[in-house]
């Protein structure tokens, strides 16, 4: 008898064991920009705008030089997104000395302006906090025409 119970036991709790595997629905997205100084070998950042109007920020973290790591930001929203384009385009226009703090819900995005070669560059550093000691990636020096390019502008 105890050894029916067992089993009947031991039976439930493995039907039980194999319903926990749920199929999740891949949300789709399509890219927006995407930067490749030397062509697609050399990617360093991407953006992608999901359905719901969340756009992902994908780049190549030049915080190590010898480590390739990809890390990532989102933008909550399509007016969010025109909000960090016009922040950029204001920052080129008029090259602030000091660093560009900005609030993306989650994190911090620092922009830093400045000229290398003769021509307007920005470089932006991903922070978990408004401090500059919590900075979780940097990304390479983009040109006007490679942020208009990732942002999906044709000027």
């Amino acid at each position: 008898m105890n050894r029916l119970k067992l089993t009947i036991i031991f039976a439930v709790l493995s039907l039980t064991a194999f319903s926990q595997i749920k199929k999740i629905e891949v949300a789709k997205k399509e890219i927006v920009g995407k930067i490749a100084p030397g062509g697609a070998i050399t990617l360093t950042m991407e953006c992608y705008r999901y359905e719901d109007d969340t756009y992902l920020f994908r780049y190549l973290d030049t915080k190590f030089s010898k480590i390739e790591v990809w890390k990532d930001f989102k933008i909550k929203s399509t007016e969010d997104f025109n909000t960090l384009y016009s922040y950029l385009e204001e920052g080129f226009s008029k090259m602030p000395e000091e660093a560009m703090l900005l609030n993306i819900g989650d994190g911090y995005l620092i922009l830093r302006f400045s000229k290398f070669l003769g021509g307007k560059v920005v470089k932006i550093a991903h922070s978990t906090s408004d401090s500059e000691t919590a900075i979780v990636g940097y990304t390479n020096l983009y040109t006007v025409k490679q942020i208009n390019k990732l942002f999906g502008k044709t000027k």
